[in-house]
This record gives structure tokens, sequence and C-alpha cells, in this order.
């Protein structure tokens, strides 16, 4: 109980010190009010300063205000100040604002174009700013149309690539066959080439065992009269066969090698 006292005392005190508190802030907004405080702190300022800053007693104070304050300057100048103050200065204020009516139209004249030119820069930053990105958006699809394209191309020439693996591989393999074919066929060739030399071999020495023989033998050195086992002529028998080339000395090896063979066995029976 005595708690919830204190607490409404409390209350009651503030109440009254924000009420006095809003009272003495409307009287010093008043106009005339705060006039007559200015003027009457001009006119006494003396005695104010002496009151606050001196280290007099009270009593002195008091009697140095008296004597040097009179009702002039405690009410009269102050109210004539207020008077002043409150009727001609808006008059003066008035003047003021005419005088200053054309010079302050110029400045703001001047301050709204400074403002349209402000406006007009960044109308046209906006205007290359949106310049800009219209250019970047055209740049960027373009670059990405190219890297679209680019990545095609790369997938196109990797095909082709792939083609022409392919392609050189077969081509590797058809050379590789080609090789091993060429390969067999030097083989034969060398074959081919060693029966050739053999066959010579036994041509040259069927024609030194005839030169022998002829030497020999000379009444029977002409070949075309000798006679075969089956009672023709040699000279019949090259006809018919057409290997004239034994008459001139020049032999075909492949189709005469059955025949030097038989003349070889002809000139060992003769021998014998």
């Amino acid at each position: 109980m005595k708690n919830f006292k204190v607490i409404s005392m409390f209350e009651s005190f503030k109440e009254l010190f924000l009420s006095t508190a809003n009272t003495a802030v409307n009287r010093a907004k008043n106009p005339v009010l705060g006039a007559f405080v200015m003027s009457w702190c001009a006119f006494n300022w003396k005695s104010i300063l002496y009151l606050f800053f001196s280290k007099s007693n009270i009593i002195d104070k008091i009697s140095y205000i008296s004597d040097n304050s009179t009702w002039k300057t405690v009410m009269f100048y102050p109210c004539l100040s207020v008077i002043a103050i409150c009727c001609l200065l808006p008059w003066v204020n008035n003047i003021i604002n005419v005088w200053q009516a054309k010079p302050l139209d110029n400045n703001d004249s001047i301050e709204n174009h400074l403002k349209a030119r402000k406006i007009q820069r960044e109308t046209r930053l906006q205007r290359l700013l949106a310049k800009k990105d219209v250019t970047y958006d055209k740049v960027k699809t373009g670059a990405e149309k190219d890297i679209q394209e680019m990545k095609e191309e790369i997938i196109r020439s990797k095909n082709s690539m792939g083609e022409l693996t392919a392609e050189l591989k077969a081509k590797d393999d058809e050379l590789r066959s080609a090789s091993a074919q060429l390969a067999a066929l030097n083989h034969s060739l060398k074959e081919i080439s060693e029966t050739l030399g053999r066959m010579n071999e036994a041509y040259k020495t069927l024609q030194n065992d005839f030169d022998e023989y002829k030497l020999k033998y000379p009444e029977k050195s002409q070949i075309k009269s000798l006679a075969l086992g089956n009672g023709q002529t040699i000279s019949n028998f090259l006809e018919q066969h057409n290997l004239s080339g034994l008459k001139s000395g020049k032999p075909n090896v492949f189709n005469n090698f059955g025949v030097l063979s038989g003349l070889s066995g002809f000139e060992d029976k003769n021998k014998d």
C-alpha cells in the first residue's frame, strides 16, 4: 500500500514537471516574449554579468543592480524594442525579401539549370549504359553463336577425323596386304630366277656337250640331219614345234627345256 502511494506521488510530480516544461516551451515560442527577453538582456547585460560572475555577496549585488538600473532600462527600452521588432521587423523582412526576390529567382534559375544539365547528363549516361547493355547483349549473343558454331565444327572435325582414321586404317591394312603379296611375288620371282639360272646352266652344259660332240663327230655335226628314236629328223621336229631359236643359237629356255633334255639323252646314247 505504501509503495502504491509513493508511485502515485512520483507520477504526480512527473506530470507537473512535464506540464511546466511544456508551458515554458510554449511561452518561449511566443515571438513577443522572446523579443522582450532578448531586448531586456541587451539593455541590462551589465547587471546580468555582475550577478553571475561577481564575487561579492548577494546584498552588494542587489545594491549594485538597483543603483545601475532605471525604469527605462528595465521596461521602456525593452518594450520599445519589442514594438520595433514585432511591428517593424516584418516590414523590413518584406523589403529585404523584395530586394532578394530577383537574386533568389536568378539563383533558382541557376540551380534549375544545373539540375536540368545534371538530369541531361544522367539521361545521356543512362542511354549510354542502355546502349552498352544492348551492345553487350548483341556481342554476347554473337559470341555464344560463334562458340556454338565452333563446337559444331569441332564435332564435325572429330567425325571427319574418325572417318579419316578408319580410312587410314583400311589403307594401312591394304598396304600390309599388298606388302605381303609383294613379298610373296618377290619370293616367287626369286624362285623363278633360281630356276631360270639352273636352266641356263643346263643349257650351257648341253651347249658345251654339243660342241664337244661336233668336235668328236664332225660328220654328224648337222643337227638337222640327226634322227630321233621315232625315226623323225631333228629338222622336222624343230619345225613342228616352232623351235627355230635353236637354229640361231638363242633358245627359249622355258619352251625348249624338254627338247634340250631330249638332246642331252640323245648325246648320251651316242657316247655309249
